[in-house]
């Protein structure tokens, strides 16, 4: 059966990522210096891939990460509002250290299968499911037998993916995810197949003083 190879990277590193506080929809940061590595890097890993499509979320960072990849690969990169991260309302902007109590309790009732629910003016992974997957799937619908790539966000990927390898929203907390990191999943218009999910081995050239992993 001909399939749709889907490859998904997650943007490269901020300095919110590096100083570990939250970004969401509201944040629009640039890539910092280790970012604009960890995207030369994927850019490198996929230099033998004949990617034919590149898009990617309207910020900057996730803008950023596609520009490096598309330039190896001659193409353009189309950039969705729709592909955007979640929206964490009132937590953006805030250092962890200083939201883990909100934090928690956001975590423990999307566990607990509460999935419409949401952080104070922000949105639910029920909602950014919703509203990323009706693009995602109209990009895959006109582009079947092709090699895809999406470059997103951590936690929108760990919603998309819960969904999509029918591990269910609620146990999106499973799929990891760390700047820089690729997936690869193949389509073939009925479900999904995970080929690989979180690969990291294309970062290990990167200058060693630099931090490749987010937290």
């Amino acid at each position: 059966m001909s399939v749709t190879n889907i490859y998904l990277a997650r943007h490269g590193e901020t300095e919110y990522n590096r100083c570990d506080q939250i970004q969401g929809r509201g944040i629009d940061a640039p890539l910092n210096d280790t970012g604009v590595q960890q995207a030369h890097a994927i850019a490198r890993y996929l230099q033998d891939v004949s990617i034919q499509r590149i898009v990617s979320s309207s910020l900057k960072r996730s803008r950023q990460t596609a520009e490096a990849i598309a330039k190896q690969q001659r193409l353009e990169v189309a950039t969705y509002r729709d592909l955007d991260e979640m929206d964490f309302g009132i937590l953006e902007g805030r250092p962890i250290s200083e939201i883990k109590s909100e934090l928690k309790h956001l975590h423990e009732r999307w566990k607990s299968g509460d999935v419409d629910f949401a952080s104070d003016q922000g949105e639910s992974p029920s909602a950014v499911f919703n509203r990323a997957n009706k693009r995602a799937r109209k990009i895959l619908e006109e582009n079947k037998q092709k090699n895809l790539l999406f470059v997103l966000h951590g936690r929108l990927l760990r919603i998309l993916l819960s969904e999509w390898l029918e591990h269910g929203l609620h146990n999106m907390h499973k799929i990891p995810h760390s700047n820089g990191a690729l997936y690869h999943l193949q389509w073939n218009s009925t479900g999904f197949e995970s080929l690989y999910i979180n690969k990291t081995d294309h970062l290990v050239e990167l200058d060693p003083k630099e931090e490749v992993v987010s937290k």
